[in-house]
């Protein structure tokens, strides 16, 4: 008999605090990846990140059913929307823009925040 037959992996992953992380799907990660491309401007990463998660999504639509609310490349799409508010924003303020542009602007960002967030 080997020690293995009897290895509990998720005791082990309790007692380390790595079980939410290592339980995540790999679109999560993909898109986690994602995000951080966009937002630091690495843009060509970015783009073959989403080609992956497409790709990844495509061959996991077995899965699919067990998470109906979750879709990955929707959650992209609105990252990019708040990312592109963000710059704008950030375009705005170093602008030197009236009062009311710079308003308008960071309402738009946080609009897409919030829906960004709520996903």
């Amino acid at each position: 008999m080997s020690p293995l037959d009897d290895f509990n992996t998720d005791s082990v992953m309790d007692e380390t605090g790595q079980r939410d992380h290592a339980r995540r799907r790999l679109s999560d990660k993909i898109l986690a990846a994602f995000n951080h491309a966009y937002s630091v401007g690495e843009h060509e990463v970015a783009k073959k990140l989403k080609a992956a998660l497409i790709a990844n999504e495509a061959q996991s639509s077995d899965y699919n059913e067990l998470r109906q609310s979750y879709d990955p490349l929707g959650e992209a799409d609105l990252w990019v929307n708040f990312v592109e508010a963000r710059n704008a924003y950030r375009a705005v303020c170093d602008g030197k823009k009236s009062t009311v542009t710079v308003t308008e602007s960071l309402e738009t960002m946080k609009e897409a925040y919030r829906v960004w967030s709520v996903t």
